[in-house]
């Protein structure tokens, strides 16, 4: 029979190995930290910036659409045509088109079909107020036309600015892909190790539990970074603040889904320590 010395020599060591991990578990769960963040960080990255659709619905409503509006009307002023033949839903579909073309690293190459329907339409309108038809005309010269209209205004959006962003974006995409992959491979296998060694939950405790801790800090320097940026480009202000809520709504989620794995994992820790206890 133990006596009462020894019991409490035990409880106090119990105690003890529920406050910290063991000495030998401080290299995992370093890495395991490691790994959640940069998975946690590179599926916000995949979720947002990253994303072709995210940034065509968040542009597709900022002043890129006005631009763009403004670049199609102004080639066609040249040819003399006034007025707006880009409506504003035609508008938000050329931008979420250019948009992903950028994130595809191609050039822009819009489709301006709608445009030079309207175009027609405008023009057998005028011709036909003066008693003639389009009709007289030769299909090579209207081709032609249209051919020109959509070649100047591609050329023109497809500036150095916008073919650095699209290698830029390409590059980072494939960077953050491969770490993905290589952190959540490398993540199993510290998992099957933990397994093994049963310091698995341990490990995933301490882990989910820090991890939790910076990736609040994380998103936290990402919405003082997004102030920044809008005070340094007041035209883009609305913009910004814009793609950056949807950012950092995205980025709480995740801190918030690592802090709940947490305590998950110390919930279940305490629950082991009991039963054993017992």
């Amino acid at each position: 029979m133990m006596s009462r010395e020894e019991m409490h020599r035990q409880k106090q060591q119990a105690d003890a190995s529920v406050k910290q991990p063991r000495h030998h578990h401080f290299g995992a769960t370093f890495l395991g930290i490691l790994l959640t963040m940069v998975i946690a960080i590179a599926v916000l990255l995949n979720a947002t910036v990253l994303d072709a659709d995210f940034a065509a619905d968040e542009l597709a409503d900022s002043p890129i659409s006005t631009q763009l509006q403004e670049e199609v009307n102004g080639s066609l002023s040249e040819y003399g045509v006034s007025g707006s033949l880009l409506t504003t839903k035609e508008t938000h579909r050329l931008v979420r088109q250019a948009v992903k073309q950028v994130y595809a690293g191609k050039s822009i190459k819009l489709d301006l079909t709608n445009v030079e329907k309207r175009l027609q339409s405008k023009v057998d309108d005028e011709l036909g107020s003066y008693g003639l038809s389009t009709s007289l005309l030769p299909s090579s010269a209207t081709s032609e036309f249209n051919q020109k209209l959509t070649n100047q205004v591609n050329q023109k959006l497809n500036t150095d600015e916008v073919q650095t962003a699209a290698k830029t974006i390409t590059t980072v995409k494939t960077v953050v892909n491969v770490l993905l992959a290589i952190s959540g491979l490398a993540l199993a296998v510290l998992i099957v190790w933990s397994l093994f060694k049963h310091c698995f939950l341990a490990v995933f405790s301490w882990s989910t539990a820090w991890s939790a801790g910076l990736y609040f800090g994380f998103v936290w320097l990402i919405k003082l970074g997004i102030n920044q940026a809008a005070q340094e480009q007041p035209d883009y202000a609305s913009t910004i603040a814009t793609i950056g809520n949807d950012v950092l709504t995205r980025g709480w989620r995740i801190a918030w889904l690592l802090l709940v794995l947490a305590l998950v994992g110390w919930l279940l820790r305490g629950g082991l320590r009991i039963v054993r206890r017992h």
